[in-house]
Formats: structure tokens, C-alpha cells, sequence
């Protein structure tokens, strides 16, 4: 007796390349994850080829992921940035039953799949890395936190020339930390850990509340990655991972990338203070570390020590230089003893005094209301909480600060370095206006 499993009536059928989904056709199976199928297709009419990110249809009835879909079309949108990947409509489909998202099209591969093939360059690294931080601070200025950043998420593809343009893909776990507006964000409950275990920050690991700097410290997480070839821990038991990216410093960078280069003292101590176990330690900002990345970039290489036979060869010939120089320059037998004529003395004038000029300036400053934390924009470092009172170097150039306290708009001002002096500055609280709500009598509002 053989048993058939007859399928549900209402149950879609699996899409197969050559299918019509809406407008488009299916031309190629792209991957397939927990969520979902990625298909290549191309528009009937218009001819345009695109991404078709197809939930599967076991997971349709369940809301939460559907509303997960949802929101990273939607914040994928909100934050509009070259450097993450674009998504052009979201569609559910009743008959039969299907939601799916259509994508930019793109030709590369991930950079999972990139370090698998070959070690980076510095020039490659610093470059991938400052695109990650800039696609991020668009994100993080519209309180958006990725929380999901990892080798995996980050796609590279070819622009003007270049095999290493970046795209930042999956923003389906992000969090939004403030909703406003018409925005609505379907959130995981507080405490529960979302994100890759290998680059998640303590405190996400410990599932405490995350923010900007989380994805700060995943980012430092694949620097690490890309220079030492290695993420900075990999215990294969989730338990033992935890506990370590909680409680153990991340070991010392190796002296030269896996392509065999010196890596230059900015960059460790960049990877360093990303992968700080606290989060106040963490540069103030995306911003930041792409600063601190570009500067990387334009910092000369540092020069390889000369071989040993080298350094041999010259000491020698400096020794042979020398004897052949006191030969040809001995001077010749003193000639007879004379008696010498005694001189009167010579008066000599006491130098000058020494002026020194203040290499050091201070500067005050004041906000309303205190305790706003102060940081440079040029290296991200931190100054202190206002009142303050910093002693810095003089400079011509004028230092540009960030001024930043929860509630408040964050406010960046230029300081002048030549002279002591006093900066009183206001900040701005944030409003969040509020839609009114419509008046209901008393009547219970059925939707």
C-alpha cells in the first residue's frame, strides 16, 4: 500500500526559472536562505533586469516576518544611499499567496566570498572599509542600526572601473531607535540576541539594548577579519564565543596583512578602539572611522627594513670610506715648537634671554544644558562632558567638534586653536510631533 501526499489546494506552488511572478519572469536561481528564494528576473514589458527576494510560502502566515520583510524595504528606502543596496517596490500577492521584494540587480560576489579567493590589499581594506562606514552613518542619521554587519551582508561590485564599489545588503533585523512620522518597525522584544555570533558586540551578545556603536564595533570586527585573515574570536560553541567577545581582549593584529604588508600603527590602533569592549570607548561615530580610514589611505607606506647583507655591505664600505679619508687627510709632522703671543683677553657678551612661546592653548567650553559629551570630528576622539575645560596644541587651523546629548540635535561648531578661549553654546531638544488622533465620541473604533 503506497501513501501519495496530496498538497493543499491553496498552497502555491515551488517557482521555477521560466515562471511569471507580477511583471517579471524568472531567468536564474540567484541563492536561498532561512527566508526566502533570490531569483534573477527580467521586467516582460520594460526589459529591465532585476533581484526578486521571494519569501517562502511556509513563512507567509507568520506576521512578524512579513512585517520584517516589510521594514527593510521601507528602511532600505528612508535611508537612500549609493553604498546600500536599492529596493524598488514590496508586493504581496493574494492569489495565490506570495510576497516578495524586487531589488537592484548586482553583478560581484560577497566579501565572505572575496576573502575565500584572496587576500586584500591595505589600499583594498581601507577602501571597502570606509564605504561600510559611510553606507552605515547615512543609516545611523535617520536611527537606523544594521545590527546584522558581517562579510556575508557586504557585496562588491564593479563602478567606474572598480571591482571593489560596495554595497551593504540586509537590513531585515535592523532596528530603528526612534519611530516617528509614519514609520512603523516591527522589533524584536527586549533581550532577545539578533544579529551573527562571530560580530556581534558584548553588549549585543549579552542581549542588552544596542545602538550606533554596535555597529561600530562589527565593523572593527571585519577590519580585523580582512587584515588577519581570521575574525578576532572563533569558538565554534556559542556559549564559550559569548563569553569571550564579553570578557577577553581580541589578540594582537599580526605584523603584515595576509598579502604580505606591513600594517601601519593607524590602522591597529583604529581596530583597537573599534573592537573596545565598551561602548563609550568606541569612536563617537561612522563619521569617525571613516575619517580615521581616509587618512589611512593617503598615510605613506611604511618603508621595509634593508636586507642583512645589505646593511653588511655598507657598514663595510663605511669603514673602508673612513680609513681612506685619514690617509689622504693625516697632516704632516708638526714643524718646530714657536712660542706663542699672548693675546689680551676677549669679553664675551651673555646670550640673549630665550623667549618661549606657548605651544599649548585652553579651551572652555559651556553648553545648555550640561552633560553633552564632546568629541573631534577629525579623529573621533573623545574631549570630556561639558563644563569642560581641555588643554590642546596650538594650531592654525581651526578644530571642528561634535556636541552630542540624548534628547537634544546633535551640533558641530569650529574652534580656534590659536589663542585661549570660551565656547557657550545651546542645544536644541528633539520634538516629535505627534498625529493627532481622531475624536471618537466615546464609539469604540473597529480598526
Amino acid at each position: 500500500m503506497s501513501l501519495t501526499v496530496v498538497p493543499e489546494a491553496d498552497a502555491p506552488p515551488v517557482l521555477q526559472v521560466g515562471d511569471s511572478l507580477g511583471p517579471y519572469v524568472l531567468e536564474q536561481l540567484l541563492g536561498e536562505g532561512t527566508m526566502g528564494r533570490v531569483y534573477q528576473g527580467r521586467h516582460q514589458r520594460l526589459g529591465r533586469k532585476v533581484a526578486l527576494k521571494v519569501l517562502h510560502p511556509h513563512l507567509i502566515q507568520d506576521k512578524t516576518l512579513v512585517a520584517r520583510f516589510l521594514q527593510e524595504a521601507r528602511l532600505v528606502n528612508q535611508i537612500n544611499h549609493a553604498h546600500i543596496v536599492e529596493v524598488h517596490d514590496f508586493v504581496e500577492e493574494l492569489f495565490p499567496e506570495r510576497v516578495y521584494g524586487v531589488m537592484e540587480l548586482l553583478q560581484g560576489k560577497t566579501l565572505a566570498a572575496q576573502l575565500a579567493e584572496r587576500a586584500l590589499t591595505l589600499l583594498e581594506i581601507c577602501n571597502v572599509g570606509k564605504q561600510i562606514a559611510d553606507a552605515l552613518h547615512a543609516a545611523h542619521r535617520v536611527d537606523v542600526v544594521h545590527r546584522d554587519l558581517k562579510p556575508d551582508n557586504i557585496f562588491l561590485t564593479s563602478r567606474e572601473g572598480r571591482e571593489d564599489s560596495v554595497k551593504v545588503l540586509d537590513f531585515g533585523v535592523a532596528k530603528l531607535l526612534q519611530t516617528g512620522g509614519d514609520l512603523r518597525v516591527a522589533d524584536t522584544q527586549a533581550g532577545t540576541m539578533v544579529g551573527t555570533p562571530r560580530y556581534m558586540a558584548p553588549e549585543q551578545a549579552a542581549g542588552l539594548e544596542v545602538d550606533a556603536r554596535t555597529d561600530i564595533y562589527a565593523l572593527g570586527t571585519i577590519l580585523y577579519e580582512m587584515l588577519a585573515g581570521k575574525p578576532p574570536f572563533e569558538s565554534t560553541v556559542f556559549g564559550q564565543l559569548a563569553a569571550d567577545i564579553i570578557t577577553q581582549p581580541p589578540p594582537p593584529l599580526p605584523a603584515r596583512t595576509q598579502a604580505g604588508e606591513p600594517i601601519p600603527k593607524l590602522l591597529q590602533d583604529l581596530v583597537a578602539t573599534c573592537l573596545a569592549k565598551s561602548s563609550d570607548a568606541r569612536p563617537v561615530s561612522m563619521a569617525a572611522v571613516s575619517t580615521w580610514l581616509e587618512r589611512a589611505m593617503q598615510a605613506p607606506p611604511p618603508k621595509p627594513p634593508p636586507p642583512k647583507a645589505l646593511l653588511a655591505a655598507g657598514a663595510m664600505a663605511m669603514v673602508l670610506g673612513l680609513v681612506v679619508t685619514f690617509l689622504l687627510l693625516r697632516p704632516d709632522p708638526p714643524p718646530a715648537v714657536v712660542q706663542p703671543v699672548v693675546q689680551p683677553p676677549v669679553v664675551v657678551a651673555p646670550p640673549p634671554p630665550v623667549v618661549v612661546v606657548p605651544t599649548d592653548v585652553w579651551l572652555s567650553i559651556v553648553t545648555t544644558p550640561a552633560g553633552a559629551s564632546v568629541s573631534r570630528l577629525d579623529t573621533g576622539a573623545a574631549l570630556g562632558v561639558t563644563p569642560l575645560k581641555v588643554q590642546l596644541p596650538k594650531a592654525d587651523q581651526p578644530l571642528r567638534l561634535r556636541f552630542e546629548l540624548a534628547g537634544h540635535q546633535t551640533l558641530e561648531r569650529e574652534a580656534s586653536l590659536q589663542s585661549d578661549q570660551t565656547l557657550e553654546l545651546s542645544l536644541k531638544p528633539i520634538v516629535i510631533k505627534q498625529k493627532p488622533r481622531p475624536v471618537t465620541d466615546g464609539v469604540l473604533d473597529p480598526f
